[in-house]
């Protein structure tokens, strides 16, 4: 003889379901968490690497590197830089003095030019 099964439909009210079963989606393996590859290790990873193709001057340039790092950082003067640039101004001066000796001598030549001999 066949057993007689009794089925009993039970339902539950979706509110009650939410608050009861957790029904977020979770991972069995703990995801890991990007990591920012955006270092200054990697910037000068990336300097060294890039050295020769960036050009001198313009955009994108060891110009505006040195323009910008310069906002932050005064590199100490050389003490050569210091010396030459003290040496241009000697020089400079050494120039004017010699322009104003040739226009006082180029006038004495004029004026001597200007005097008759027969007097």
């Amino acid at each position: 003889m066949a057993e007689k099964i009794e089925l009993v439909n039970s339902t539950v009210r979706l509110t009650e379901f939410n608050r009861e079963i957790d029904n977020s989606f979770k991972y069995f393996v703990e995801q890991e968490q990007p990591v920012d590859k955006d270092t200054i290790g990697e910037l000068f990873r990336l300097y060294s690497k890039l050295y020769a193709e960036i050009p001198a001057t313009g955009t994108n340039s060891h110009q505006i590197l040195v323009e910008e790092s310069s906002k932050i950082y005064k590199a100490p003067e050389d003490p050569i830089i210091a010396l030459l640039q003290n040496e241009i101004a000697d020089l400079r001066r050494q120039l004017l003095d010699a322009n104003e000796t040739i226009t006082e001598l180029s006038n004495i030549n004029t004026d001597i030019a200007g005097i008759s001999i027969n007097g």
